[in-house]
């Protein structure tokens, strides 16, 4: 496999420059030891997040102290090893935390009091309720306000919109970006893909007990289109008794929280995407947002195929480390609990999601609709590097985008 020429490891006095041969050693060493995952990702995603002033990344100070004594060297260890030895840096870094808490736990702005919206956070830093709207009929302060949210914490929940027809459901969609198709940019949708003759911009998401479907597994929508959608909406017309939560990850933590070798072998590298594991296209590993600007993490066990030009076994052995570690921090991660007329509206560059399968046989009947990237190529997955130069993915099978989808999104 081809690596950089370089990589940083931080270390607490300053930084120790490895050559490609120790970095390949290093990435090697990490696929063949379980015991080496803090080294994949910092320990418990501890570490300082790139341009943030809010302290941690994920979890907070009951781990911090054992973080410095088992990997001094970490960046995570570096920074706990500050909050052992200088009080005064450690209170600063607290009363911001506390600072920030209060402010998403009470939302008291003033365009969000003034649209007549009040929050509910789910965790400190992915997902949160938003009360006091009818997305029937939504004014334009509220809609701006439910953008900004949707930009901060990348997944934004409603309750009680079950009177909202699916129409209504197209048109709340239309307030942020264009409304594509059941999956998206494709123009033409076989049989099975289950969208209303007279709504083809409505996807239904339907299970029962002959039918038991739920996308069990965690993904990002669509990644194996050039253009994978901004976001989606999603409306349970019908929820199950108990169970059929989703889940939710924040895929700019699930990048802060890697090493920095780790991140500096990612940052240049690409992916290939595609369905039934076939290679459709190519995405940037870290993906720079593009209204943000900040990184994530952009990959997935679902359409996420292989590490390019990387060693297929190696490449898979990788990726299994990393979906192992990814998905098995609740830091990073918020539950949403469905009822009738919930409604669902994520940033699919920002976070992953993964329906939970533990319903059956109930019946669980969702309609999503799909909110299409502007077509510019500014909007096609891009990482940026430190010269501020973009670079984005290639295709590599045009007549698979437009065709029918396999599987499930």
């Amino acid at each position: 496999m081809a690596f950089d020429s370089r990589a940083y490891e931080a270390g607490v006095e300053g930084e120790t420059i490895l050559t490609g041969a120790q970095v390949a050693y290093r990435i090697t060493s990490l696929l063949m030891s379980a015991v080496a995952m803090e080294e994949i990702f910092e320990p418990r995603g501890m570490n300082r997040s790139q341009d943030r002033t809010d302290g941690w990344v994920g979890g907070r100070a009951d781990t911090w102290r054992g973080h410095w004594q088992e990997n001094p060297a970490s960046r995570a260890g570096a920074d706990a090893r500050r909050m052992v030895e200088d009080e005064t840096y450690a209170a600063g870094v607290a009363q911001t935390i506390r600072d920030r808490d209060t402010s998403i736990a009470h939302a008291g702005s003033a365009p969000l009091a003034s649209a007549g919206l009040t929050v509910e956070p789910l965790s400190p830093g992915i997902g949160v309720i938003v009360h006091g709207i009818d997305l029937a009929s939504p004014t334009e302060a509220q809609v701006a306000e439910v953008w900004n949210l949707l930009m901060e914490r990348k997944v934004v929940f409603f309750r009680d919109q079950g009177h909202i027809t699916r129409d209504q459901h197209i048109e709340f969609g239309k307030c942020f970006a264009k409304v594509g198709l059941a999956f998206g940019r494709q123009q033409a949708l076989a049989a099975g893909n289950n969208s209303p003759d007279d709504h083809p911009e409505i996807l239904k998401l339907y299970a029962d007990e002959p039918r038991p479907f739920a996308a069990s597994n965690w993904h990002s929508d669509v990644t194996w289109s050039n253009r994978p959608p901004l976001g989606s909406i999603l409306l349970s017309r019908k929820s199950p008794p108990v169970g059929g939560d989703t889940v939710f990850v924040d895929a700019f933590a699930l990048w802060d929280s890697l090493s920095p070798v780790l991140k500096e072998f990612f940052e240049s590298r690409q992916a290939n995407h595609g369905r039934a594991g076939r290679n459709e296209v190519t995405h940037p590993i870290c993906r720079t947002h593009p209204v943000t600007g900040r990184q994530a993490l952009y990959i997935n066990p679902t359409f996420t195929n292989s590490i390019c030009d990387m060693d297929p076994a190696e490449s898979s052995k990788l990726l299994a480390q990393l979906y192992a570690k990814m998905y098995s921090t609740p830091e990073h991660a918020c539950r949403f609990r469905w009822s009738d007329g919930s409604v669902a509206m994520w940033d699919n560059r920002s976070c992953q999601h993964y329906a939970v399968g533990d319903f059956w046989p109930h019946e669980r009947k969702m309609e999503r609709v799909t909110l299409l990237e502007p077509v510019t190529e500014d909007e096609v997955p891009f990482w940026l590097d430190a010269e501020g130069n973009r670079h984005y993915g290639e295709l590599l099978t045009s007549e698979e985008e437009i065709s029918t989808p396999i599987g499930m999104s």
